[in-house]
């Protein structure tokens, strides 16, 4: 019996030793794969970001696209200019999103009753 005890407990040392040095080998190979798996992770985050978020993506190219010519004061002069010119066009856009907001609220609150 203890010939059978002292063998297992050689077995285990052995095994722990190997563990010991997988573990070791272990951390070396994610060592070496962390920044590519980083920048992979941050193209995902992007990738999803662009497609959950596509107008808030396409109108920040296109205000960059605008203010690459004339920059922000002429951006403001313009805004400013077309508020002046066109003030139903300005209170229709707010009235449409004042009833775009409102309907969601209350759809909500619908949902949230029921």
């Amino acid at each position: 019996m203890k010939k059978r005890l002292a063998a297992l407990m050689i077995q285990r040392h052995e095994l722990l030793e190997k563990i010991v040095a997988q573990r070791m080998e272990m951390a070396e190979i994610t060592q070496h794969w962390q920044k590519p798996l980083a920048f992979a992770d941050a193209g995902l985050k992007a990738v999803r970001f662009i497609h959950d978020h596509p107008g808030l993506v396409s109108g920040g190219i296109a205000v960059l696209l605008s203010l690459r010519g004339i920059g922000i004061a002429g951006m403001a002069q313009k805004g400013w200019r077309l508020l002046y010119l066109y003030p139903s066009l300005f209170s229709f856009g707010l009235k449409f999103l004042f009833a775009a907001t409102r309907s969601r609220s209350t759809g909500k609150n619908n949902d949230a009753n029921a």
